[in-house]
């Protein structure tokens, strides 16, 4: 199930009536990496919350593969967008094992997407029986991203992937992802602060200002603006 689109156009969002997102439009093509930048309270999770029918969109259009995404989250799912929420989701109580089995559709029965997972982020596979919430920061984005990507999804959303990872956790993490969704067709879109982290992995960045996103052109002088 991969190697469709997603397309913003023109997004609006409101919440408690106030205006977060204002005209938004973006584009993830199939296999790429791209980044979603900006301060605090920019809207990025909110846009990663509208396009997964978490949060209402008051106006505009979500497309994936030319046709409107639906705005309820369990059939956002089932048209084969996936979302690694800010914090990961993750349930300590459970075994990553368990864990990943969550994220994992009909579709994928088989087992030969989960296999192909486990030999890119053998971490995952050797903690199979590890309760989730023992595990490290780096440990617990891995398994999250897998949960993400075991179902085959067309579209990955990843919000704040570096959010709490070591340096060397965030390079593993991002290349992984990287290297998965080419390989497998699948678009990302990621949401971070870390400018130089989405500059140098994705293949194109959006920042978001005032509930609107340009592409970047990786200069200090937009990075100042952006973030302070």
């Amino acid at each position: 199930m991969t190697g469709e689109a997603l397309q913003l156009e023109d997004l609006y969002v409101k919440i408690s009536g106030a205006r977060i997102i204002e005209g938004l439009t973006l584009h993830v093509g199939p296999g790429e990496i791209v980044g979603l930048a900006g301060r605090n309270g920019a809207g990025k999770t909110t846009t990663l919350r509208a396009i997964s029918g978490l949060v209402g969109r008051t106006g505009g259009a979500v497309r994936l593969g030319g046709r409107a995404l639906p705005a309820q989250p369990e059939r956002v799912a089932l048209a084969g967008v996936s979302h690694v929420p800010e914090g990961r989701g993750i349930f300590g109580d459970l075994t990553v094992g368990e864990n990943i089995r969550l994220g994992r559709r009909a579709a994928q029965a088989d087992g030969s997407l989960l296999r192909r997972l486990e030999a890119r982020f053998p971490a995952v596979e050797r903690l199979r029986h590890e309760k989730a919430g023992r595990l490290s920061g780096g440990e617990q984005q891995m398994v999250a991203l897998v949960r993400g990507l075991v179902s085959g999804p067309k579209i990955l959303l990843v919000d704040e992937m570096s959010l709490g990872l070591s340096p060397r956790a965030l390079t593993t993490a991002i290349e992984s992802l990287v290297e998965i969704g080419g390989s497998e067709g699948i678009g990302v879109l990621v949401v971070d602060q870390n400018s130089t982290m989405l500059s140098t992995y994705c293949d194109r960045v959006y920042l978001l200002r005032d509930g609107r996103a340009e592409v970047w052109d990786g200069s200090g002088a937009a990075s100042s603006s952006y973030f302070g």
